[in-house]
């Protein structure tokens, strides 16, 4: 009787660990039902108090009548970006996004100012986001290649003389982070990265302990095994401090010191991982995402200072 006992337990457990695993998987890697949430959803929290500077900025990109631009990704699907171009060009500024995030939305308060800085803006959106083709996120695994391959549009496009600047928030930071241990064109000359994580597995381990108060074992490994199986990517294949180890490019990282999403020790710890030259600026009292919305002038004189560094 007490072996059935402590059977039915062992089961009950396993059963709620699977379907635990199960919803955790579907939140981390497929796209929502619907391709564009509309606005209600895009400020929630505390980035409800920033909502007007988001909005109007998205209006403004909207109101300068971006094209429309596309490439194909190495695994076919068709991903969409807005090309805007300056008046006198000094830079390219390729712009992407994060997690559950859409390219004019999460750029939308910083894109006057560059565009006033004479860059052309290339906004994307990335692979399972919204314009753009895909059913799985691979936080930066997969997304790192069709980075590579707009820059490769870019310079198709615009020629290859034009410096571009690779700029991400949240996994938008970690991609551009990965993509920087590619062997990436000579007019590659820069990368921002604000609030980007470590790795696919650091991350989801902090958010399981952070959000939901779950272990890392054996939440971790599963999500590694239905990554592999489901969505055909290894969270191990890669991540941004191995390819800090062999970037040359300048990198200026930024961080909110209240990032509870993405902790501000891993922006320090890719720091430490960057062997070229390297900036670091966090902002005390800025979550996920708002550190140039709290202290917008600071966060634009170091832009500033970073495109002159990146000549």
């Amino acid at each position: 009787m007490i072996f059935r006992i402590f059977g039915v337990i062992v089961l009950v457990v396993l059963l709620a660990v699977i379907f635990l695993e199960v919803s955790c998987f579907r939140y981390a890697i497929y796209r929502y039902g619907v391709k564009v949430p509309d606005d209600e959803h895009r400020c929630t929290g505390s980035l409800k108090k920033f909502q007007s500077i988001i909005f109007e900025g998205r209006d403004w990109v909207n109101d300068q009548s971006p094209e429309q631009v596309s490439i194909t990704s190495n695994d076919g699907l068709r991903l969409k970006g807005w090309l805007l171009r300056a008046k006198n060009p000094k830079r390219t500024v390729l712009c992407v996004h994060g997690f559950r995030g859409q390219g004019v939305f999460d750029f939308g308060a910083v894109c006057r100012f560059y565009y006033e800085q004479d860059c052309n803006l290339l906004i994307i959106d990335q692979r399972a986001h919204g314009a753009s083709e895909g059913k799985f996120i691979t936080f930066g695994i997969k997304e790192r290649y069709d980075v590579a391959r707009w820059i490769s549009f870019l310079n198709e496009k615009l020629g290859d003389k034009l410096p571009v600047i690779l700029d991400g928030v949240s996994m938008g930071a970690a991609t551009v982070l990965m993509v920087s241990g590619l062997d990436l064109p000579s007019n590659v000359t820069g990368i921002i990265a604000d609030c980007g994580y470590t790795s696919p597995r650091e991350i989801y381990a902090h958010v399981a302990k952070e959000y939901y108060h779950l272990p890392a074992f054996p939440l971790v490994p599963i999500f590694g095994l239905l990554c592999r199986i489901v969505a055909g990517f290894n969270i191990n294949e890669t991540n941004t401090k191995e390819a800090l180890a062999k970037n040359s490019r300048p990198v200026l990282f930024v961080h909110g010191e209240s990032d509870r999403f993405v902790p501000s020790y891993m922006s320090r710890e890719n720091y430490e991982a960057c062997i070229a030259d390297r900036y670091i600026e966090t902002v005390p009292g800025a979550g996920h995402g708002q550190s140039y919305l709290i202290q917008m002038e600071h966060c634009q004189a170091k832009i500033k200072e970073f495109f002159d560094r990146c000549k």
